[in-house]
């Protein structure tokens, strides 16, 4: 492990349990590391940071979180076809310890702007029917 780029920490165990719990339910229908769900939360908790990740849920929060999680695989779906990669280079659906942090903002933007693409999408379908 790189000392420059990592530390550790020491939490109590009822938090570590907790974070557990969250790795789970933070991002519907993946589980989190638990260096992501820590990551996730400070992230959300920094104001200078706009998480991607929460701009997307609020995007589609009027729909149920089984149809959410369906249009979130949708668009991920979209991104690996598109730029002709795997589940493992989203950074959001695996431990972002291997992946820079300028590729993870660059996909992270990009996931941001298909959701938009696909919110309006939707938007125009239930205008039409």
């Amino acid at each position: 492990m790189n000392k420059k780029k990592y530390k550790s920490i020491a939490i109590d165990i009822n938090c570590y349990r907790k974070i557990i719990d969250l790795s789970t339910t933070l991002t519907p229908g993946y589980t989190l590391s638990k260096a992501q769900v820590v990551r996730t939360l400070v992230n959300q908790k920094t104001p200078s940071y706009k998480d991607a990740n929460q701009i997307i849920v609020s995007l589609f929060s009027e729909y149920s979180p089984h149809k959410r999680q369906e249009i979130l695989r949708d668009i991920d779906n979209k991104i690996i076809n598109l730029l002709g990669l795997s589940e493992e280079d989203l950074p959001w659906l695996n431990s972002t310890e291997n992946v820079n942090d300028k590729w993870s903002k660059i996909v992270d933007d990009l996931r941001l702007v298909v959701s938009k693409f696909k919110y309006e999408q939707l938007q125009d379908e239930r205008c039409l029917n």
